[in-house]
Parts: C-alpha cells; structure tokens; sequence
C-alpha cells in the first residue's frame, strides 16, 4: 500500500475483491461473498472506472461496534477499516489524483469530480460482515420510473475534498451486533433524522435498546428483533411505530407507495419460503403508467382503484443483497394457510436450484412523526363512502383512479404555487390558509385527467372530521357532483355514504368555488 495511505485501482472484479479483503478474508473468499457480487454489479451499471482506497479509515458506526464488542474478543480486531471510493472517471496516476484533490485543478475539474463520483463502501476488518456502511450513487430515475424518495445528500470528505452525493447508508448485518431489523432500522432513521430531526443511534445502540424489553435469549450477540422489539427502538428516537398487519384485504402497495412518496422509509416484514423471517428497509418505487395488476387486495372484490396499480417495484435495503435491491411486485398468492394480496420477487434464490423465492408480506412499520395520528387506513375510511357516490358521475367507460400520499403542507403549497390546473383564486385561498404542518393528499383522477383534490389534516383524528378542503381541478366534473349532491330524491343514500357533515362539506366546497360571478367568468381557469 502508498506510504501516503491511498492506492488508486482501476475498477474491475479483481481489484474490489483485493480491496474488500482483509486478514480473516481473502480475495478468493470475497468473491463468493453475495452483497460484494451485488455491490459489484451494482457499480458496473453505474459505469464505474476507478477505485480510490482509502486504507486507514475510521468509521463511527463501526467503532461503536468495536467497543461494545470486538475489543473484548481474545481474537485480534481491527479498530480501522479501509473506505473504497469509486469514480465513474480515471486518474492518469496517483499524482494525477493528488493534483486533481489537493486544489491545483481548476473549478471545473473539481466539478466534474463530483459530477463523477459515485459514492463509498467501508470494509469491515472482519471474518464474514465485511461490507460496512455503504453510500452509493442510485439508478437513474428513467424518465421518472424509478422514484428514490428516501434519499438525503451525504458528505463524503476525501483527503480535504469534499463530495457531495444523494443516497442512503447501507450495510450488512453483523450478525453478532446487528440482524435484519437492526440495520433495517439503522438505514430508516438515516432519513428520519433529517426529516423529522431526530437522531441515528448505531447498529449496537439500536440492538441495547429494542431488547430492553422481554427477549428471549441474550441480546449479544443478535439473533433478531421481534416486532414489538423493532416499535420499541422506534419509540426511543421519539417517533411512534404506525404498525399494519397485513391481510388480503389490504392495499398493501398503495399503503406502502403513500409515505414512501414523502420520504418516509418503511419497514417491510416478510417471510421467504424455506428461509423464514426476514426484515427490508423499502425506499423507493417503481411506477408504470399502464396498470400492472387487475386489483390490489385478494378476492373478488377489487375496491377503489389507487395508484399502486401502477407500481411495478418496490427498491430497498436488503442487508443479504445489497442497497436499493429491486422487489419485483407479483399478484395475489397463498403460502400456507394465508392469502396475501401481493407477493415479491427479488434476488433471493434457492441455492441448489436457482428458482427465484416468494417474499410474503406479514408486516408493514412506519416510523412517523408523534403528531401525525391520522393513517393511510383512516384516509381510505372516508375516500370509501365518497367514491361510491362519483361513480354516479364518471362515465363506465372512464377509468378512477385515486393517488394517496401524505406531505408536509408547505411543500404542497410549494408545488401549488407552480399548478396550472387550480384555478388562480382557489390557488391564492390556499397559499393564504393557515394549514396543518402535514397533510394527507388524496387526488382523484377520471378518464386520466385530474378532476379532484381532497386534503386531510394528517395531525386530526379520523373519528373527528378530519378533512380540510376539497379543490376541484374541473368545473364540469365539480358542477355532476353538484347535481347529484344536491339532488332530494339521493340525499338518504348520500348521508348514508358521507355522513351528513361531508355531505354538506361537498356541497360547500363546489359553492364556494363555483360561485355564479365565477361561472361566467372567461379568464383564469
């Protein structure tokens, strides 16, 4: 190794394993090793040309672990670990990296570093876990298919160099200080912590604290996390566990799609056949814009049409593949007993045959802000009744679609700001409202034009009335909904589905913003 401890290698198989390996690791065995093979071509995709490894590098998370473990071993650990960087360019030579780090290139040879840095992988200086936290660069977001919601910007400091690069941390599991939930976990509060401002206890700490409670077994070394022991690590970074069981009747896709949109990670708890429990850090998705499945819950019935129709993936960190791992979305399926209304395929395989392995679904947690109470099951509570009675206005033939997420209200008002497609005056009595600090945000698409918004204060309660505003995108459709809402004969059928209260909050809502001088008026729209 350089006596100015870095060594820069052109990127190919050979060179990674050299530099994942360690004194308990050989080349030889890194290469059999899956997250390295999944981190390789992961990186081979990103075009990636250069390795630059920095050999003594010491990581906070990993050095935590050490503490609370490794030093204590009669078997020698190192505290240091190698960084590897990777770059989507080439140095001439180990100068060329040096000029181009140290200041003596121009803004524009800065910039283009940055532009073609990809990101880092810290190796673990131990027997099997040797992929440690991991900052990678995401796929592009073709032509918006792909959507990695649940990113933030690292800084990266390279020898005074700083580079910045929009991801989240990865790592393995060390199955003596952290299992699948552990690190599922670990990767979550990276983006709570920012979203929420909360913090991002280590791997060691989140495994102290979730077996505080009952535990079978000892908590050192980890052999996994129950759910109520994932809530439990949840609450300590003061965020509440929204927890759904799932069933055959959940829309399970959509709900997930819904705080994935704002940035939320979710946690998703599956069973692998012929493996068992297994926990995924899901923090992205991919969205089509035909459907790809005829319904979202199992059964006959198909419910309301949501977006997550249109979700072909979900990507995620899964600490025995590798970071932002596609989870193909398949149809309904039983395993066992139980039918689930989805069920997904990713590089899990059978190792003696080579068959893609099922992942069911069992379990769905949300980390989430105190204050939010109001859940995605409470939304679709109120939007159930509602819909029912626009099916009596959309034509058959014409499709409805509702897209369901919540936001926080003042990036809402971000984006109306920009909308054409809401009226100048409803735009400026919503920039002008006082609202709620998040919002649920249900839009409602017929015919493949938006024609309706609902907004739903996130902080209420569903058994109060938690419904904001309703701004409607087209005053055609809004002045059907007024015929029917209005009508004497259906008014016992409409209070029966909306309740009396959203009843007249309709009524009101198409009144207000349909008012006569603003039906004949031929200017904003």
């Amino acid at each position: 190794m350089s006596t100015l401890r870095f060594e820069v290698l052109k990127f190919s198989e050979e060179s990674l394993w050299g530099a994942l390996s360690n004194r308990h690791v050989s080349p030889a065995e890194v290469r059999t090793h899956d997250r390295a093979r999944y981190i390789y071509r992961y990186l081979v995709n990103l075009k990636a040309e250069t390795i630059v490894v920095e050999t003594d590098y010491i990581d906070g998370d990993y050095l935590d672990d050490f503490a609370s473990y490794y030093v204590k071993c009669f078997t020698d650990y190192n505290r240091n670990r190698k960084r590897l960087h990777f770059f989507k360019c080439s140095f001439l030579d180990d100068e060329d990296f040096l000029r181009k780090i140290h200041g003596h290139s121009n803004n524009e040879e800065e910039s283009n570093l940055e532009i073609n840095y990809l990101g880092f992988v810290v190796a673990r200086p131990l027997p099997q876990a040797i992929v440690g936290r991991t900052i990678l660069r995401t796929y592009e977001s073709d032509n918006g298919r792909r959507n990695y919601a649940c990113t933030r910007s690292y800084k990266a400091n390279l020898f005074g160099l700083e580079l910045t690069i929009p991801s989240l941390a990865f790592q393995e599991q060390d199955t003596v200080l952290a299992a699948c939930a552990t690190v599922s976990l670990w990767s979550c509060f990276q983006k709570t912590a920012e979203l929420f401002g909360k913090s991002t206890p280590t791997p060691a700490a989140i495994t102290r604290v979730a077996t505080q409670a009952a535990h079978d077994g000892r908590p050192i070394p980890s052999h996994g996390l129950m759910t109520y022991e994932i809530c439990a690590a949840i609450r300590h970074v003061e965020l509440e566990p929204e927890v759904f069981t799932v069933r055959d009747s959940l829309p399970v896709v959509s709900l997930i799609y819904a705080y994935l949109r704002m940035g939320i990670p979710v946690i998703l708890g599956v069973e692998i056949e012929g493996v068992g429990g297994h926990a995924i850090t899901l923090t992205g998705y991919s969205i089509s814009g035909q459907r790809k499945r005829p319904q979202e819950v199992a059964g006959s019935s198909t419910g309301i049409n949501l977006v997550g129709l249109r979700l072909d993936a979900f990507f995620g960190h899964d600490d025995q593949i590798g970071p932002f791992s596609k989870l193909a979305i398949k149809p309904a399926a039983k395993f066992g007993e139980k039918v689930f209304p989805v069920c997904f395929e990713s590089d899990w395989a059978d190792r003696n045959t080579g068959r893609k392995l099922p992942l069911y679904p069992h379990v769905v947690i949300v980390p989430i802000y105190h204050k939010i109470r109001l859940t995605f099951l409470d939304v679709m509570e109120w939007l159930t009744g509602l819909n029912a009675v626009l099916k009596l206005v959309v034509p058959s033939s014409s499709i409805m679609e509702w897209d369901v997420d919540i936001t926080p209200s003042n990036e809402y008002k971000k984006v109306l700001r920009e909308s054409e497609t809401v009226r100048t005056d409803v735009r400026r009595r919503i920039l002008v409202t006082q609202m709620p600090r998040f919002i649920w945000r249900a839009k409602l698409t017929a015919g493949g034009v938006d024609v309706a918004e609902l907004i739903f204060d996130a902080t209420g309660i569903s058994r109060s009335f938690p419904l904001h505003d309703i701004v409607w995108l087209r005053e055609d459709f809004a002045l059907r909904v007024k015929q029917i809402v209005e009508s004497s004969q259906l008014e016992p059928l409409l209070v029966k589905f909306l309740t009396r209260q959203f009843l007249d909050f309709v009524k009101n809502s198409i009144r207000d913003q349909f008012s006569p001088p603003a039906l004949f008026t031929s200017g904003d729209k």
